[in-house]
C-alpha cells in the first residue's frame, strides 16, 4: 500500500522463521565495527506481489563454550536485525534510522502508559486536566529521581505518580 502511494517507508521485519533465514545468508563484515556484518536479499513474503530487498545486520550478543566432537570451543551467538525500506541505505544506516523512531515510540508509550494520557477519570474536563497535569508533573519527577538517586532507579513511574496524587489530594 506504501508502495502504491509512492510513500517512503522503514519496515522491521518479523517472520516466524527469520533466525534461520538470515543464518543462511552471506554476512560481510564491517570494517571498524567488532563484531557486525551485514546482508541483502530479496524476499517474497506470503502475500506480497512481487519480492523485496532485505537488508539485515547481525551483531554478536555474546560468546559461549561449547563442546563438539569431544573439544571446547568458544563460538559466538548472533542477535539479528531486519528492515525493507524505500530508502537507499545498507542496514546500518536504516537500524540507526529505525532506533530513532522506536525512541520515539517508547515515550509515547510511556505518556500513554504512565501518564493517564487517553483516559479520564471523571466526567468533568478540568478535573481530567489537573489529574492530568499532576501525572506529567509527577512523572517528570520520577525520571529526575531516577537520575539522581540509584535507590530509585528501578521504581515504576506509576509509584511516583499515584504518592504524588494522594499527598495533592488529601
Amino acid at each position: 500500500m506504501l508502495e502504491s502511494f509512492c510513500w517512503d517507508y522503514l519496515v522491521k521485519v518479523k517472520l516466524k522463521k527469520l533466525e534461520k533465514l538470515l543464518q543462511a545468508q552471506t554476512w560481510v563484515e564491517i570494517k571498524g565495527k567488532k563484531d557486525v556484518a551485514i546482508c541483502e536479499f530479496n524476499y517474497t513474503a506470503k502475500g506480497w506481489s512481487k519480492p523485496r530487498m532485505l537488508k539485515a545486520m547481525r551483531s554478536v550478543k555474546e560468546y559461549v563454550q561449547v563442546s563438539y566432537l569431544g573439544q571446547k570451543q568458544i563460538v559466538p551467538v548472533y542477535q539479528y536485525v531486519c528492515y525493507t525500506s524505500s530508502y537507499d541505505m545498507n542496514a546500518i544506516k536504516l537500524h540507526e534510522l529505525y532506533k530513532q523512531r522506536s525512541t520515539s515510540e517508547t515515550w509515547i508509550e510511556q505518556v500513554k502508559g504512565h501518564t493517564m494520557a487517553g483516559s479520564t477519570l471523571t466526567d468533568y474536563f478540568r478535573a481530567n486536566d489537573i489529574l492530568w497535569q499532576l501525572s506529567v508533573l509527577a512523572y517528570n519527577i520520577s525520571v529526575m529521581m531516577r537520575q539522581k538517586k540509584n535507590k530509585f532507579k528501578q521504581q515504576e513511574h506509576r509509584s511516583f505518580i499515584d504518592c504524588l496524587l494522594q499527598c495533592l489530594l488529601k
